[in-house]
Order: structure tokens, then C-alpha cells, then sequence
């Protein structure tokens, strides 16, 4: 799989991930002229709109249009191959990067150590270790209905019976999706090549996917995956 077909899968596993997401906090969502949107408040770091397509622009805009008038600001939307203008709509760019894909043959790390979240209270502990690895967020993000979601897998790594790096798996059709990676001060590399391992032991023989930026993409391309496309985020503040 490469180019445009590459991409593609990875846009199609961000979809379904946000489709659980939504689902676990029991809200709406559906794609609309190539745009999938929820018209509800969504969990702290996730868009209000993921363009799925890459044709139909002008379809896409009138949907994110129509969203501006329902939906109150702030909120995002994921431009998944960076194709729109949105500043006319009151937004601006809030980070590029870019969509990722394992290289077909990459060897990867072996996860010791590492296993899959499987109660409220470990995933509450998860969460909380999350949040203090950069990512605070006043509400509950990961809540315990992701455990009962099949595709869903919240993964640990423990020492001395701390979380100390964790990361999420959801499986779509052809490819497996890693995201929300954290590992403890000075363990960055050694534990995202873990996270990696653990993923492709959770959903076997699939393509590991997902989307980095800055340090976390130059990691990632030193772990053998490789950069597959562009994706853009806009935020509405107003």
C-alpha cells in the first residue's frame, strides 16, 4: 500500500476512532458529503468534523458551514489532506503533520511488560498518568464503555505497579491505528517502539497507522514508519 491508498486507510481508521470514541460517550455522529461531524460538545483533543474524502471540496465546505451555525466555539476540525481553507469561516490553523504508516518488513521492539487495560479503576489510573505526560484535560476522556468496544485496546506499561507508558490500538478493517502515546521523562523512544510492538500484538499481520508531528513524527520515522500524506488542524476559537 502507498500513496494516495495509504493516506486513505489512515483517514479511514481516524474516522472509526473517533466513531468510538463518540459512541463511548454516548454521542451522535455521521459522515455527510465526504465529512464526518457530531453536532455535540466532543471530548477534550478530538474534532468536531474529520473530512473523510478528498474530492468534493465545495460539498465539504457547505457541511463545515452548516456546523459553524450549530456548533458553539471553541472546537476543531481535522482537514485530513490539508485541502481546505477554513480562515473565511472564523478559523485558524492550529498544527500540521502528518499521517504515518509502518513500512512493510520494520522490526520492531518486543513488548515486555506491557499489557491491555481491562477495568474502570485501571483505566481511571491510566487516564490520570496521561493527563500528567502532556495531555491535561479538565474531563474524562477514555471512559469505561471504550473497554467494552471490541476494535478498542488501552494499553500499560507498568514498573513496580505504576503506569509508566501507555498507548491506544483500534482496529479498522485493513490497518490497526496507534495513538495517544505517553511514556515517562527520558523513556520517550524506548517506549514508543514498545507501544508499537504491542499494537501489532493486539491486531496481528495489519499495517500499524496513525498521524505525529514534531519530535513525535521524527521518532516515529526512526522506528521505521513512514510518512504517507498531510493533515491539517483548524480551530474555531470565537
Amino acid at each position: 500500500m502507498a500513496g494516495p491508498d495509504a493516506r486513505q486507510a489512515c483517514v479511514s481508521n481516524s474516522v472509526d476512532w473517533y466513531r468510538s470514541v463518540s459512541r463511548a460517550h454516548g454521542l451522535g455522529g455521521a459522515i455527510e458529503n465526504g465529512v464526518w461531524t457530531c453536532r455535540a460538545a466532543m471530548p477534550p483533543y478530538y474534532s468536531n468534523a474529520v473530512t473523510v474524502s478528498r474530492s468534493g471540496v465545495d460539498a465539504q465546505l457547505d457541511v463545515l458551514r452548516d456546523l459553524v451555525g450549530a456548533v458553539a466555539p471553541p472546537f476543531t476540525v481535522k482537514d485530513s489532506h490539508a485541502l481546505l481553507d477554513l480562515a473565511p469561516l472564523g478559523f485558524h490553523v492550529l498544527f500540521d503533520a502528518q499521517w504515518i504508516r509502518l513500512a512493510e518488513g520494520a522490526v520492531t521492539a518486543v513488548a515486555g511488560g506491557w499489557g491491555r487495560v481491562t477495568t474502570p479503576r485501571e483505566l481511571e489510573r491510566w487516564e490520570e498518568t496521561w493527563r500528567a505526560h502532556g495531555s491535561p484535560a479538565a474531563t474524562r476522556v477514555f471512559v469505561p464503555a471504550l473497554l467494552d468496544d471490541e476494535s478498542v485496546a488501552v494499553l500499560a506499561a507498568e514498573r513496580a505497579g505504576e503506569i509508566v507508558a501507555g498507548a491506544v490500538a483500534n482496529r479498522s478493517t485493513a490497518v490497526v491505528g496507534l495513538s495517544n502515546v505517553f511514556a515517562a521523562e527520558g523513556e520517550a523512544d524506548r517506549r514508543f517502539a514498545e507501544a508499537v510492538a504491542a499494537v501489532r500484538r493486539f491486531a496481528p499481520g495489519v499495517p500499524v497507522v496513525g498521524y505525529e508531528r514534531g519530535d513525535a513524527l521524527r521518532r516515529a520515522l526512526r522506528e521505521g514508519f513512514q510518512a504517507v500524506g498531510s493533515l491539517r488542524i483548524w480551530l474555531r476559537e470565537h
